[in-house]
């Protein structure tokens, strides 16, 4: 009895560990990151600017400085849906196609900028966007209901 507590322990130290370390380590990796964000950037010049402005100010940043910036896929999906709880729309459109442009491969990608559309009222685009997604990414589950939601066999 007491080797079977002390294994299931074991297990459960071993398992505090590695849920710790999932949610806990991209947090402080991010912390020691010195690259600029991207989204904070791109964020001002939208405010500042305008939508045309921050989309070139992205393809020139990436063109020349492309180890000073942090071009990751989260940073344009964190911008795109800031705007979305804004309701600016059309906006998270422009930065979510930037992503699909940045990361065609992605089906979470082209799932931020279905929802985009979504929430536009653009209901083709959201379908033939969910559908990419769920090309790109046949486990993904929200697209699937997204999909039936939207009324699309």
């Amino acid at each position: 009895m007491a080797g079977g507590l002390f294994v299931l322990t074991i297990a459960l130290g071993a398992g505090i560990f590695a849920v710790t370390m999932a949610i806990w380590l991209p947090t402080v990796k991010a912390g020691y990151d010195s690259r600029k964000s991207t989204a904070e950037t791109l964020s001002a010049t939208i405010a500042s600017s305008g939508m045309d402005a921050a989309v070139k100010q992205y393809r020139d940043l990436k063109a020349a400085a492309p180890a000073t910036y942090n071009f990751d896929e989260g940073e344009l999906n964190g911008l795109g849906y800031q705007l979305i709880g804004t309701k600016h729309f059309k906006e998270a459109i422009r930065i979510f196609q930037l992503n699909v442009e940045a990361y065609p491969q992605s089906g979470n990608t082209y799932d931020s900028l279905a929802e985009a559309y979504m929430n536009d009222g653009n209901k083709p685009q959201a379908i033939a966007n969910y559908q990419k997604s769920l090309q790109l990414n046949p486990k993904n589950g929200g697209a699937v209901k997204m999909l039936q939601k939207l009324d699309v066999p």
